[in-house]
């Protein structure tokens, strides 16, 4: 690597780390002082599936044609998305869903085990329980993953798609998808040692966990590659210090055979969907024409 540009992304990481701990906290602060745009309650369903029980929050979704679908990152959970739920145009717009994937917030996993498969797999349960349950379906529908649920997505999607009744577009997000960029940091082996273990808290354990798996989950994900050619939108900011943005040519690389629309958010950090929320939001609505 060339030494100016090894410098550049060793200070977009480091950068991007301080903005995680503070949009951690802020995320916090939202949960507890959380104010709403829109007009529609935003409620917390639990739905039990073969892996455990997911829970999500969800929007008013009877009268809506359109659904959306968000999927949180690495460790996280759905109220990260709060912000979109509560969006008073999103909510003329759409059917909202934002779960708590396997291990993480409130949804339930007895034995945790790190995969992307076994998290799409109980996500895209869950969905078809509840869309079943209350009588739901959407001419468009979009699944968006973010960091750690881009691959989670696109693995869902796969899953989705077989369906007949609706077909899906996948949104990434800052998303890792090339196992050949997808590499171990210093800090994923400290938080391996006992004391670390027992200082963390689980869902950041489990997040170590799905590192040290996500480079082979990855490769495992290629043959999809070549099976599908559901629509594909990549969304990536040019500054992401955590996830390189040498991974949005990957679909391409492997001469993905479906539709791939790609926005590079310039000086985006790997925090775009809060720090850059009204370009995300925009991109969104405007690749969403029926």
């Amino acid at each position: 690597m060339n030494l100016n540009l090894s410098k550049k992304f060793s200070f977009t990481r480091e950068r991007d780390f301080v903005i995680f701990f503070i949009l951690c906290f802020s995320i916090f602060l939202t949960r507890c002082t959380s104010h709403k745009d829109g007009t529609q309650t935003i409620k917390e369903v639990s739905i039990q599936t073969k892996l455990g029980d997911i829970t999500f929050l969800t929007n008013e979704c009877k009268l809506q044609s359109k659904i959306l679908v968000f999927i949180h990152g690495s460790p996280g959970n759905g109220s990260d998305f709060t912000m979109y739920l509560e969006d008073e145009e999103f909510q003329r717009q759409y059917c909202m869903i934002a779960p708590d994937r396997l291990g993480f917030g409130k949804s339930k996993l007895n034995q945790f085990h790190a995969s992307v498969e076994l998290q799409s797999e109980g996500i895209v349960e869950m969905l078809q329980k509840y869309l079943e349950m209350e009588n739901l379906s959407f001419r468009n529908a979009t699944i968006i993953g973010h960091s750690y649920g881009g691959p989670v997505a696109f693995k869902a999607g796969v899953q989705l798609n077989q369906w007949e009744v609706m077909k899906w577009k996948v949104v990434l997000i800052s998303a890792p998808m090339d196992p050949n960029f997808e590499e171990l940091r210093f800090y994923n082996h400290l938080a391996r040692l006992t004391i670390f273990e027992w200082l963390l808290p689980k869902s950041w354990i489990h997040s170590n966990d799905e590192m040290f798996q996500l480079k082979s989950d990855l490769k495992n994900l290629e043959n999809e590659l070549y099976q599908n050619q559901f629509p594909i939108l990549i969304i990536h900011g040019d500054e992401d210090g955590l996830v390189p943005i040498n991974h949005i040519h990957y679909f391409k690389l492997k001469n993905y055979r479906g539709l791939v629309k790609t926005y590079i958010l310039k000086n985006g950090s790997h925090f775009v969907p809060w720090t850059r929320y009204t370009e995300i939001k925009n991109i969104i609505i405007s690749e969403d024409i029926e």
